[in-house]
């Protein structure tokens, strides 16, 4: 009996000790399977959509947003605001021979809310070139064809013999503040308002501060509607 005892103790030991060591099968995996090949990468999966065609990358953007610039630039320059230098002797001493630039509102093209005593911005009806000069008669309005001073044509040089011409509906009577120096209407006439292509608001200089053009006739006529 007491030979038993040791031999049973020992077996019970053994079998607690293979009890414990043995393996449990691994649980399985939480994430995805594993892609069948394994050489291939599998791309991430970061809820974005697929990446674009090549032909919509980086430089179509570019071009795109380009081309709406240069829409939004052409809109903002025909039919808002331009600038343009000033240059010639007519409107002296409202501006400057040279070195100014003016800017040019293009929401009263074609005589929009035009007053006399306003500066305007046309396109000289001899020529192809663009003139300003200041409006003195609107349609109805009477005006003298030999104004003071050499504007070029027979009406400036006293020959009108002082008669006055009604401006014609859909006209306007443009001249220069340098009457000696300004070629206008009292050398073509009337000029339509199909021509005027905006009204100067202000002047910019070279490092200074914008000047804004005042009308001082403004309250002794009416603007066109």
């Amino acid at each position: 009996m007491p030979y038993i005892t040791p031999i049973l103790r020992n077996l019970f030991r053994s079998s607690r000790l293979r009890f414990t060591t043995k393996s449990t099968p691994p649980s399985p995996p939480s994430g995805p399977p594993p892609p069948s090949n394994p050489s291939l990468p599998v791309p991430p999966d970061n809820g974005h959509p697929r990446d674009a065609p090549s032909w919509l990358g980086h430089p179509f953007r570019v071009a795109l947003h380009t081309l709406k610039f240069i829409a939004f630039a052409h809109l903002i320059w025909e039919y808002g605001i331009s600038m343009s230098p000033a240059s010639g002797p007519s409107m002296l001493p409202t501006f400057e021979v040279l070195g100014e630039w003016l800017l040019v509102s293009k929401l009263h093209r074609f005589g929009r809310g035009i007053t006399v005593g306003d500066v305007v911005a046309y396109n000289i009806p001899i020529n192809e070139e663009v003139g300003v000069k200041r409006v003195l008669g609107l349609p109805g309005d009477y005006v003298l064809m030999d104004t003071p001073g050499e504007g070029g044509g027979a009406m400036a040089m006293g020959t009108g013999g002082g008669n006055m011409i009604q401006v014609p509906q859909g006209h306007c009577w443009i001249v220069g503040d340098n009457l000696v120096a300004s070629r206008d209407s009292r050398y073509f006439g009337p000029v339509p308002l199909a021509l005027i292509r905006g009204k100067v608001i202000a002047t910019v200089r070279p490092w200074s501060e914008i000047k804004w053009i005042t009308n001082p006739l403004r309250k002794a006529h009416r603007p066109i509607e």
